[in-house]
């Protein structure tokens, strides 16, 4: 059987179609659809039901699907098993949005300067979304931000860096008196700052966002009533907003580069307690473990770029 028949159909499970399928694994729709076909002939069975553009699997597809998915994996681990001397092999490797245009870029770089025989496939999402398919077994390892809750036994985790949290506005939106009062004592925003933040209109970091859980413990700590215009997931849609001038924002300070265009007032809050912590979760015992803490390595390299640069 050829485990490319069985991608294709692990794909169109995901995606449910053959379109966004085929764009997935960078063949065209007909290529796919030929793959399930001579999957079904071979099986003596259908394996899809379609239902106008979209397409489901049938119960006998179902079934298979689990076992499909190992198959694949321990054809993965065999295939790195054979070369131990060399970092090689296949690895799906999600990241959040800011490490997506933060660190991601400047690691691939830096592994393209590297002798390794690996192939990377990225996967964006958020920190739940990634974390839930690293719990599938559908990605070997992820760049998100901590869980708020203890990661299971079975993970493990290593350390990215930290981003401290910052409040942002337009230049020359915060009134000219307060600039000169940045913090107080080293730790939280002036009280002037404070006062502006409840005046005018706040555009929230979601609350249901792992990140945005600092924004709310600090806005809490500090028993701030803010007048909440807006709620985003999208950090960069935040600072395009806040460019706007259409409000305040605290955020975390995700390594550059930001979005074109923007001319933002940043204040920075250097307290750890509110810092968002960017962690590399991966499976125990996977087989890739020398792969992974290579990319590691190199992502640890990318930061310190980013921060020699800024």
């Amino acid at each position: 059987m050829n485990s490319q028949f069985l991608e294709s159909l692990i794909a169109v499970s995901q995606y449910g179609s053959i379109a966004e399928a085929a764009r997935a694994q960078g063949l065209t729709p007909t290529a796919v659809s030929q793959r399930l076909k001579a999957l079904e002939v071979l099986m003596d069975t259908p394996l899809t039901l379609r239902a106008g553009k979209t397409v489901c699997l049938t119960e006998a597809a179902n079934r298979i699907l689990p076992h499909a998915i190992e198959l694949l994996k321990e054809q993965r681990n065999l295939l790195e098993a054979l070369n131990r001397n060399k970092i090689s092999g296949r690895i799906e490797f999600g990241a959040i949005s800011t490490a997506m245009t933060g660190i991601i870029p400047g690691t691939l770089k830096s592994l393209g300067n590297s002798d390794h025989d690996l192939e990377i496939k990225l996967h964006p999402g958020t920190s739940a979304q990634l974390y839930n398919r690293l719990l599938a077994d559908e990605l070997d390892a992820v760049v998100i931000t901590q869980p708020p809750f203890q990661i299971p036994k079975g993970l493990s985790i290593s350390e990215v860096h930290h981003e401290e949290l910052c409040l942002i506005a337009a230049v020359d939106f915060l009134d000219q008196t307060t600039k000169s009062h940045e913090t107080l004592n080293g730790n939280i925003l002036s009280d002037s700052l404070h006062e502006q933040l409840q005046r005018h209109p706040f555009i929230r970091y979601d609350q249901r966002s792992w990140g945005g859980g600092y924004v709310t413990s600090y806005l809490e700590g500090q028993n701030l009533r803010v007048k909440e215009f807006c709620e985003l997931d999208a950090l960069e849609a935040i600072t395009v907003l806040v460019n706007s001038g259409l409000g305040l924002a605290l955020v975390p300070n995700w390594p550059a580069p930001w979005a074109e265009g923007l001319n933002l007032e940043k204040i920075i809050i250097p307290m750890q307690a509110y810092s968002r912590q960017i962690i590399l979760l991966r499976k125990r015992e996977t087989g890739k473990e020398t792969a992974i803490n290579y990319i590691w390595q190199h992502l640890l390299h990318s930061i310190q770029v980013a921060k020699t640069d800024t």
